[in-house]
């Protein structure tokens, strides 16, 4: 089953774990960065959100060219474990959940 979907830009969650025994290296790394340089030009940052007390968070970015996600997470690969995985808005996934509905009729 092939279904296009036109989006404005992948959607892009990402979740960190930072290794424990990189934990200064990181958090220093984290709070002296300048923010604007952070992400590479093309690459937005949509929204992050830390676990409280744990070392692990969610991090959400919208992009055009997915190298520019592997060029961010190598940045950080010395201190952190990243995951990444592509998600799609409401629209998106409504086109793909309905042809997949058609094929089970």
């Amino acid at each position: 089953m092939f279904v296009d979907v036109v989006l404005h830009g992948w959607i892009v969650r990402m979740k960190y774990k930072v290794n424990t025994e990189f934990m200064r290296d990181c958090v220093s790394r984290f709070v002296n960065q300048d923010p604007a340089a952070e992400f590479p030009e093309g690459l937005n940052l949509v929204g992050r959100w830390h676990a409280a007390g744990d070392t692990w968070g969610v991090i959400i970015t919208e992009t055009d060219n997915a190298s520019l996600i592997t060029e961010w997470a190598m940045k950080w690969s010395d201190v952190c474990e990243i995951s990444t995985v592509p998600a799609l808005y409401d629209e998106g996934i409504g086109l793909v959940a309905h042809a997949w509905v058609q094929t089970l009729n």
